[in-house]
């Protein structure tokens, strides 16, 4: 079983809060819930490793874009997106509406570990949101 990269896990987790759609107010409070609950020192790391690889934008990029443009952007950049789908092996063309499924099931399946809880805890919390909206819809 292979462990996940602390960067991944945060990746991951911004990852499915954009297939959820988020507005600012819910980034900003996932970015404060994950650097509460995984330790301020660990998540800023792993947030500056991700910003400088262009994965994310952070969060006061994306208070900025709230506030000059009016439009709420997600914490993670195309190329943080493409990146889970690398790590996931997801396909990028699948249904946008069903990509949640897609990282559930890859996720049982694929043998990775998480290492942090609060973030496979949102994962699993996200994924069980949306099959509560849509229970009706097949899933893939």
């Amino acid at each position: 079983m292979k462990e996940l990269q602390d960067k991944e896990q945060i990746l991951m987790a911004y990852y499915a809060q954009y297939f959820k759609g988020a507005n600012a107010e819910e980034v900003k409070q996932l970015d404060k819930r994950l650097s509460e609950e995984i330790g301020e020192e660990r998540y800023q790391s792993a947030m500056e490793e991700l910003k400088s690889e262009g994965l994310v934008v952070g969060v006061e990029e994306v208070e900025k874009r709230q506030k000059e443009e009016g439009t709420d952007s997600p914490m993670a950049t195309n190329e943080g997106m493409l990146y889970i789908n690398n790590v996931l092996n997801l396909q990028s063309y699948a249904v946008e509406e069903h990509q949640l499924d897609y990282l559930e099931n890859n996720l049982e399946t694929s043998g990775l570990k998480f290492t942090l809880q609060p973030v496979e805890d949102y994962i699993k919390e996200t994924i069980k949101e949306q099959a509560a909206e849509k229970p009706n819809e097949n899933s893939p």
